[in-house]
Protein backbone atom coordinates (compact mmCIF):
# COMPACT_ATOMS: atom_id res chain seq x y z
CA UNK A 1 0.00 0.00 0.00
CA UNK A 2 1.56 3.42 -1.05
CA UNK A 3 0.09 6.72 0.70
CA UNK A 4 -0.32 9.30 -2.00
CA UNK A 5 2.72 11.61 -1.43
CA UNK A 6 5.02 13.61 -4.20
CA UNK A 7 7.94 11.33 -3.10
CA UNK A 8 5.75 8.10 -3.47
CA UNK A 9 4.51 8.85 -6.62
CA UNK A 10 6.79 6.77 -8.89
CA UNK A 11 5.78 3.49 -6.91
CA UNK A 12 2.27 3.55 -7.95
CA UNK A 13 0.94 1.50 -10.67
CA UNK A 14 -1.76 4.27 -12.13
CA UNK A 15 -0.87 7.08 -14.33
CA UNK A 16 0.62 9.93 -12.33
CA UNK A 17 1.42 13.67 -13.31
CA UNK A 18 3.79 13.24 -16.10
CA UNK A 19 4.67 17.32 -15.79
CA UNK A 20 7.11 18.46 -13.34
CA UNK A 21 4.59 20.22 -10.26
CA UNK A 22 7.02 22.23 -8.84
CA UNK A 23 7.84 24.02 -12.44
CA UNK A 24 3.59 25.32 -11.95
CA UNK A 25 2.69 28.14 -10.62
CA UNK A 26 -0.49 29.75 -9.43
CA UNK A 27 -2.65 31.53 -12.04
CA UNK A 28 -6.27 30.18 -10.07
CA UNK A 29 -7.90 30.67 -7.40
CA UNK A 30 -10.84 28.48 -6.61
CA UNK A 31 -12.94 28.43 -3.76
CA UNK A 32 -15.08 25.66 -2.89
CA UNK A 33 -12.96 22.28 -3.21
CA UNK A 34 -14.85 19.13 -3.65
CA UNK A 35 -15.37 16.24 -5.53
CA UNK A 36 -17.34 18.06 -8.53
CA UNK A 37 -14.30 21.00 -8.77
CA UNK A 38 -11.95 18.23 -8.67
CA UNK A 39 -13.83 16.43 -11.17
CA UNK A 40 -14.14 18.55 -13.47
CA UNK A 41 -12.08 21.82 -13.57
CA UNK A 42 -9.16 20.40 -11.99
CA UNK A 43 -9.21 17.25 -14.29
CA UNK A 44 -9.04 19.83 -17.21
CA UNK A 45 -6.38 21.49 -16.15
CA UNK A 46 -4.48 18.56 -15.24
CA UNK A 47 -4.97 17.16 -18.80
CA UNK A 48 -3.40 20.78 -20.08
CA UNK A 49 -0.69 20.23 -17.60
CA UNK A 50 0.32 16.21 -19.27
CA UNK A 51 0.87 18.60 -23.00
CA UNK A 52 3.24 20.71 -21.45
CA UNK A 53 0.60 23.73 -21.42
CA UNK A 54 -1.03 25.76 -18.59
CA UNK A 55 2.14 25.32 -16.27
CA UNK A 56 1.05 28.73 -14.90
CA UNK A 57 -2.17 28.34 -14.48
CA UNK A 58 -1.99 25.95 -11.40
CA UNK A 59 -4.67 26.23 -8.77
CA UNK A 60 -4.44 27.40 -5.23
CA UNK A 61 -7.61 26.22 -3.39
CA UNK A 62 -9.48 28.36 -1.08
CA UNK A 63 -11.61 27.10 2.30
CA UNK A 64 -13.67 29.25 3.83
CA UNK A 65 -16.00 27.61 5.73
CA UNK A 66 -15.65 25.33 8.93
CA UNK A 67 -16.20 21.87 7.16
CA UNK A 68 -13.55 22.69 4.69
CA UNK A 69 -11.14 22.34 7.61
CA UNK A 70 -10.75 18.49 6.55
CA UNK A 71 -10.12 19.09 3.16
CA UNK A 72 -7.34 21.39 4.00
CA UNK A 73 -5.68 18.58 6.18
CA UNK A 74 -5.79 16.14 3.48
CA UNK A 75 -4.76 18.32 1.00
CA UNK A 76 -1.73 19.53 3.06
CA UNK A 77 -1.25 16.02 3.42
CA UNK A 78 -1.26 14.68 0.20
CA UNK A 79 0.54 18.50 -1.89
CA UNK A 80 -2.74 18.40 -3.00
CA UNK A 81 -2.65 15.40 -4.99
CA UNK A 82 -5.49 12.80 -5.11
CA UNK A 83 -6.86 9.76 -7.29
CA UNK A 84 -9.65 10.80 -9.69
CA UNK A 85 -11.83 7.66 -10.47
CA UNK A 86 -13.76 6.53 -13.41
CA UNK A 87 -16.58 4.55 -13.44
CA UNK A 88 -17.25 2.97 -16.74
CA UNK A 89 -20.76 0.97 -17.42
CA UNK A 90 -19.32 -1.71 -17.69
CA UNK A 91 -17.39 -1.89 -14.19
CA UNK A 92 -13.93 -1.09 -14.80
CA UNK A 93 -12.31 1.57 -12.68
CA UNK A 94 -10.16 3.93 -14.32
CA UNK A 95 -7.60 5.89 -12.02
CA UNK A 96 -5.49 9.02 -12.15
CA UNK A 97 -3.27 10.88 -9.80
CA UNK A 98 -4.41 14.81 -10.36
CA UNK A 99 -1.08 17.32 -9.69
CA UNK A 100 -2.83 20.62 -11.03
CA UNK A 101 -4.13 21.92 -7.26
CA UNK A 102 -0.77 23.77 -6.39
CA UNK A 103 -1.61 25.18 -3.21
CA UNK A 104 -4.52 25.29 -0.52
CA UNK A 105 -5.29 27.99 1.97
CA UNK A 106 -8.05 27.65 4.89
CA UNK A 107 -9.30 31.14 5.43
CA UNK A 108 -10.58 31.13 8.79
CA UNK A 109 -6.90 30.61 9.66
CA UNK A 110 -4.97 33.22 7.56
CA UNK A 111 -7.79 35.51 5.89
CA UNK A 112 -4.87 37.59 4.99
CA UNK A 113 -3.23 35.01 3.16
CA UNK A 114 -6.15 34.36 1.32
CA UNK A 115 -6.39 38.25 0.24
CA UNK A 116 -2.95 38.59 -0.57
CA UNK A 117 -3.14 35.69 -2.98
CA UNK A 118 -6.26 37.41 -4.86
CA UNK A 119 -4.38 40.90 -5.11
CA UNK A 120 -1.22 39.37 -6.42
CA UNK A 121 -1.11 40.35 -9.84
CA UNK A 122 -0.40 36.74 -11.18
CA UNK A 123 -4.11 35.64 -10.14
CA UNK A 124 -6.07 36.21 -12.86
CA UNK A 125 -9.12 34.08 -12.53
CA UNK A 126 -10.95 33.19 -9.26
CA UNK A 127 -13.41 30.51 -9.83
CA UNK A 128 -16.13 28.95 -7.54
CA UNK A 129 -18.37 25.51 -6.74
CA UNK A 130 -19.63 27.22 -3.30
CA UNK A 131 -23.11 25.40 -4.47
CA UNK A 132 -26.22 27.59 -5.21
CA UNK A 133 -26.60 28.28 -1.39
CA UNK A 134 -23.56 29.72 -1.17
CA UNK A 135 -24.43 33.12 -3.42
CA UNK A 136 -26.48 34.19 -0.28
CA UNK A 137 -29.49 35.60 -2.51
CA UNK A 138 -33.20 35.55 -1.40
CA UNK A 139 -35.15 32.34 -2.87
CA UNK A 140 -38.37 34.59 -3.56
CA UNK A 141 -37.00 37.33 -4.13
CA UNK A 142 -33.65 36.76 -5.93
CA UNK A 143 -31.89 39.63 -4.02
CA UNK A 144 -28.95 39.94 -1.94
CA UNK A 145 -29.30 38.45 1.27
CA UNK A 146 -27.92 41.84 3.46
CA UNK A 147 -29.20 40.59 6.87
CA UNK A 148 -27.22 37.42 6.67
CA UNK A 149 -25.04 37.85 9.68
CA UNK A 150 -21.79 36.91 7.98
CA UNK A 151 -22.18 39.13 5.59
CA UNK A 152 -23.12 41.66 8.06
CA UNK A 153 -20.04 41.34 9.87
CA UNK A 154 -17.44 41.32 6.88
CA UNK A 155 -19.38 44.66 6.14
CA UNK A 156 -18.39 46.48 9.39
CA UNK A 157 -15.51 49.28 8.84
CA UNK A 158 -12.14 47.23 9.55
CA UNK A 159 -13.53 43.55 9.71
CA UNK A 160 -11.09 41.25 8.91
CA UNK A 161 -13.13 38.84 6.03
CA UNK A 162 -14.59 35.89 6.26
CA UNK A 163 -17.34 35.29 3.84
CA UNK A 164 -16.10 34.12 0.04
CA UNK A 165 -17.95 38.24 -0.68
CA UNK A 166 -15.76 39.57 1.52
CA UNK A 167 -12.78 38.35 0.80
CA UNK A 168 -12.85 38.13 -3.47
CA UNK A 169 -14.11 42.15 -2.68
CA UNK A 170 -11.56 43.10 -0.71
CA UNK A 171 -9.04 41.28 -3.18
CA UNK A 172 -10.58 43.43 -5.91
CA UNK A 173 -10.38 46.75 -3.73
CA UNK A 174 -6.90 46.45 -3.07
CA UNK A 175 -6.02 45.51 -7.00
CA UNK A 176 -8.03 48.48 -7.94
CA UNK A 177 -5.84 50.55 -4.74
CA UNK A 178 -2.64 49.57 -6.42
CA UNK A 179 -3.20 49.71 -10.19
CA UNK A 180 -3.51 45.86 -10.95
CA UNK A 181 -6.40 44.65 -13.26
CA UNK A 182 -9.15 42.73 -11.73
CA UNK A 183 -8.75 39.08 -12.15
CA UNK A 184 -12.09 37.22 -13.62
CA UNK A 185 -14.81 35.89 -11.91
CA UNK A 186 -15.77 32.51 -13.08
CA UNK A 187 -18.71 30.27 -11.30
CA UNK A 188 -18.62 26.94 -12.02
CA UNK A 189 -21.71 26.14 -9.88
CA UNK A 190 -24.53 24.21 -12.02
CA UNK A 191 -26.68 27.29 -11.92
CA UNK A 192 -28.25 28.91 -15.03
CA UNK A 193 -26.76 32.34 -15.37
CA UNK A 194 -24.20 31.30 -13.19
CA UNK A 195 -22.07 34.33 -14.15
CA UNK A 196 -25.27 36.44 -13.95
CA UNK A 197 -25.52 34.95 -10.26
CA UNK A 198 -22.36 36.02 -9.86
CA UNK A 199 -21.98 39.69 -11.06
CA UNK A 200 -25.41 40.37 -8.90
CA UNK A 201 -24.59 38.73 -5.16
CA UNK A 202 -20.65 40.15 -5.27
CA UNK A 203 -21.99 43.70 -6.94
CA UNK A 204 -24.35 43.69 -4.69
CA UNK A 205 -21.90 43.20 -1.55
CA UNK A 206 -19.36 45.74 -2.93
CA UNK A 207 -22.01 48.21 -3.47
CA UNK A 208 -23.33 47.73 0.44
CA UNK A 209 -19.32 48.40 1.72
CA UNK A 210 -18.27 51.24 -1.30
CA UNK A 211 -20.57 52.67 -4.11
CA UNK A 212 -17.32 53.53 -5.96
CA UNK A 213 -15.93 49.79 -6.09
CA UNK A 214 -18.95 48.34 -6.83
CA UNK A 215 -18.95 50.78 -10.11
CA UNK A 216 -15.20 50.03 -10.40
CA UNK A 217 -16.50 45.78 -10.32
CA UNK A 218 -19.35 46.96 -12.45
CA UNK A 219 -17.38 47.87 -15.23
CA UNK A 220 -14.10 46.40 -15.30
CA UNK A 221 -14.79 42.18 -14.03
CA UNK A 222 -15.62 39.72 -15.95
CA UNK A 223 -18.48 37.51 -14.81
CA UNK A 224 -18.37 34.47 -17.58
CA UNK A 225 -21.20 32.32 -17.16
CA UNK A 226 -20.42 27.66 -17.88
CA UNK A 227 -22.47 25.13 -17.96
CA UNK A 228 -21.23 22.45 -16.29
CA UNK A 229 -21.79 18.19 -16.29
CA UNK A 230 -20.88 15.48 -14.70
CA UNK A 231 -21.95 13.07 -11.85
CA UNK A 232 -19.96 13.18 -9.33
CA UNK A 233 -21.20 11.37 -5.88
CA UNK A 234 -20.09 12.03 -2.76
CA UNK A 235 -16.82 9.67 -1.86
CA UNK A 236 -17.69 6.65 0.66
CA UNK A 237 -15.48 4.84 2.84
CA UNK A 238 -16.03 1.99 0.45
CA UNK A 239 -14.72 3.80 -2.15
CA UNK A 240 -11.53 4.43 -0.02
CA UNK A 241 -10.84 0.68 0.56
CA UNK A 242 -11.84 -0.32 -2.72
CA UNK A 243 -9.54 2.08 -4.54
CA UNK A 244 -6.99 0.87 -2.01
CA UNK A 245 -7.41 -2.84 -2.41
CA UNK A 246 -7.34 -2.45 -6.57
CA UNK A 247 -4.59 0.16 -6.93
CA UNK A 248 -2.79 -0.53 -3.99
CA UNK A 249 -2.99 3.65 -3.36
CA UNK A 250 -3.89 5.13 -0.13
CA UNK A 251 -5.86 8.36 -0.69
CA UNK A 252 -7.69 10.15 2.02
CA UNK A 253 -10.17 11.93 -0.03
CA UNK A 254 -10.23 10.28 -4.08
CA UNK A 255 -12.86 11.27 -6.14
CA UNK A 256 -15.33 9.17 -8.47
CA UNK A 257 -17.28 10.15 -11.18
CA UNK A 258 -19.15 9.17 -14.64
CA UNK A 259 -16.85 9.17 -17.91
CA UNK A 260 -19.16 11.69 -19.21
CA UNK A 261 -17.89 15.48 -18.57
CA UNK A 262 -18.76 18.79 -20.32
CA UNK A 263 -18.19 22.26 -20.08
CA UNK A 264 -19.82 25.08 -22.19
CA UNK A 265 -17.63 28.21 -20.78
CA UNK A 266 -18.07 31.98 -22.67
CA UNK A 267 -15.03 33.01 -23.79
CA UNK A 268 -14.47 36.44 -21.45
CA UNK A 269 -11.25 36.70 -20.01
CA UNK A 270 -9.65 39.94 -20.04
CA UNK A 271 -6.39 38.53 -18.43
CA UNK A 272 -6.18 35.09 -20.21
CA UNK A 273 -6.91 31.86 -19.57
CA UNK A 274 -5.43 28.45 -20.18
CA UNK A 275 -6.23 27.01 -24.14
CA UNK A 276 -9.08 24.97 -22.52
CA UNK A 277 -10.28 24.31 -25.89
CA UNK A 278 -7.46 22.04 -26.58
CA UNK A 279 -9.00 19.29 -24.00
CA UNK A 280 -12.44 19.53 -24.92
CA UNK A 281 -14.03 22.49 -23.25
CA UNK A 282 -16.55 24.25 -25.48
CA UNK A 283 -15.84 27.76 -26.08
CA UNK A 284 -19.00 30.40 -26.90
CA UNK A 285 -20.19 33.54 -26.83
CA UNK A 286 -22.97 32.98 -25.07
CA UNK A 287 -24.14 29.91 -23.28
CA UNK A 288 -27.75 30.35 -22.72
CA UNK A 289 -28.30 27.85 -25.96
CA UNK A 290 -26.34 25.17 -24.29
CA UNK A 291 -28.23 25.64 -20.93
CA UNK A 292 -31.60 25.12 -22.47
CA UNK A 293 -30.71 22.32 -24.57
CA UNK A 294 -30.05 20.68 -21.20
CA UNK A 295 -32.76 21.54 -19.15
CA UNK A 296 -35.02 20.94 -21.87
CA UNK A 297 -33.72 17.34 -23.32
CA UNK A 298 -31.41 15.75 -20.91
CA UNK A 299 -33.38 17.09 -17.56
CA UNK A 300 -36.69 16.97 -19.40
CA UNK A 301 -36.28 13.44 -20.46
CA UNK A 302 -35.05 12.50 -16.94
CA UNK A 303 -38.28 13.84 -15.62
CA UNK A 304 -40.57 12.16 -18.30
CA UNK A 305 -38.82 8.89 -17.54
CA UNK A 306 -39.53 9.31 -13.50
CA UNK A 307 -43.16 10.03 -14.08
CA UNK A 308 -43.69 7.16 -16.16
CA UNK A 309 -41.59 5.15 -14.19
CA UNK A 310 -42.95 5.91 -11.11
CA UNK A 311 -46.32 4.78 -12.13
CA UNK A 312 -45.00 1.76 -13.41
CA UNK A 313 -44.00 0.69 -10.37
CA UNK A 314 -40.37 2.02 -10.18
CA UNK A 315 -38.67 3.63 -7.35
CA UNK A 316 -35.16 4.10 -8.94
CA UNK A 317 -34.54 5.62 -12.32
CA UNK A 318 -31.65 3.17 -13.64
CA UNK A 319 -34.70 0.63 -13.39
CA UNK A 320 -37.09 2.62 -14.84
CA UNK A 321 -34.23 3.28 -18.16
CA UNK A 322 -34.23 -0.73 -18.68
CA UNK A 323 -38.29 -0.62 -19.00
CA UNK A 324 -38.52 0.03 -22.81
CA UNK A 325 -41.92 1.94 -22.81
CA UNK A 326 -40.21 4.16 -19.79
CA UNK A 327 -36.82 4.71 -22.02
CA UNK A 328 -38.85 4.74 -25.38
CA UNK A 329 -40.43 8.12 -24.08
CA UNK A 330 -37.95 9.78 -23.92
CA UNK A 331 -36.50 9.05 -27.51
CA UNK A 332 -38.98 11.59 -29.55
CA UNK A 333 -37.47 14.15 -27.67
CA UNK A 334 -33.74 13.15 -28.61
CA UNK A 335 -34.19 12.16 -31.98
CA UNK A 336 -37.04 14.98 -32.66
CA UNK A 337 -35.41 18.30 -31.22
CA UNK A 338 -32.18 17.61 -31.38
CA UNK A 339 -31.84 18.08 -35.09
CA UNK A 340 -33.94 21.19 -35.46
CA UNK A 341 -32.03 22.95 -32.75
CA UNK A 342 -28.70 22.06 -33.56
CA UNK A 343 -28.11 25.20 -35.99
CA UNK A 344 -28.36 27.28 -32.47
CA UNK A 345 -25.24 26.63 -31.07
CA UNK A 346 -22.55 28.44 -32.75
CA UNK A 347 -18.58 27.93 -32.29
CA UNK A 348 -19.49 24.59 -31.05
CA UNK A 349 -16.43 22.67 -32.27
CA UNK A 350 -15.61 20.21 -29.83
CA UNK A 351 -17.67 17.68 -28.01
CA UNK A 352 -18.12 16.48 -24.34
CA UNK A 353 -15.63 13.69 -23.41
CA UNK A 354 -17.39 10.40 -23.25
CA UNK A 355 -18.66 8.51 -25.72
CA UNK A 356 -22.04 8.01 -27.10
CA UNK A 357 -22.41 4.66 -24.83
CA UNK A 358 -21.23 6.40 -21.61
CA UNK A 359 -23.54 9.35 -22.18
CA UNK A 360 -26.38 7.10 -22.69
CA UNK A 361 -25.78 5.12 -19.47
CA UNK A 362 -26.41 8.27 -17.31
CA UNK A 363 -30.16 7.26 -16.64
CA UNK A 364 -28.57 3.49 -15.52
CA UNK A 365 -26.71 5.48 -12.83
CA UNK A 366 -27.77 5.91 -9.27
CA UNK A 367 -25.35 8.43 -8.68
CA UNK A 368 -26.72 12.18 -8.38
CA UNK A 369 -25.66 15.03 -10.61
CA UNK A 370 -25.43 17.60 -7.99
CA UNK A 371 -21.57 18.68 -6.91
CA UNK A 372 -22.35 18.91 -3.35
CA UNK A 373 -25.25 17.12 -2.34
CA UNK A 374 -24.96 13.67 -0.02
CA UNK A 375 -24.98 10.17 -2.14
CA UNK A 376 -28.36 9.45 -2.75
CA UNK A 377 -30.25 6.65 -5.27
CA UNK A 378 -32.28 8.48 -8.22
CA UNK A 379 -35.58 8.34 -7.21
CA UNK A 380 -38.20 7.93 -10.08
CA UNK A 381 -40.37 10.92 -8.55
CA UNK A 382 -40.46 13.67 -10.24
CA UNK A 383 -39.38 15.70 -7.29
CA UNK A 384 -36.16 13.42 -7.71
CA UNK A 385 -35.51 14.34 -10.96
CA UNK A 386 -31.51 15.55 -10.84
CA UNK A 387 -31.12 19.68 -11.85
Amino acid sequence: MTTLAPDLLTRLDVPTPAYDRTAVSTGIVHFGVGGFHRAHQAMYLDRLMGEGKALDWGICGVGVLPSDARMAGVMAAQDGLYTLVLKHPDGTWEPRVIGSIVEYLYAPDDPEAVVEKLADPATRIVSLTVTEGGYNFNQVTGEFDASNPDVVADLAPGATPRTVFGLVVEGLARRRARGVAPFTVMSCDNIQGNGQMARRTFGAFARLRDPGLADWIDANVSFPSCMVDRITPVTTDDDRREIAERFGVEDAWPVVCEPFTQWVLEDRFPLGRPPYGDVGVQLVDDVEPYELMKLRLLNASHQALCYLGYLAGYRLAHDAAQDPCSRGSCSPTWSGRAPRRSSRFPGSTSTPTGTSSSRASRTRRSATRSPGSAPRARTASPSGSSP
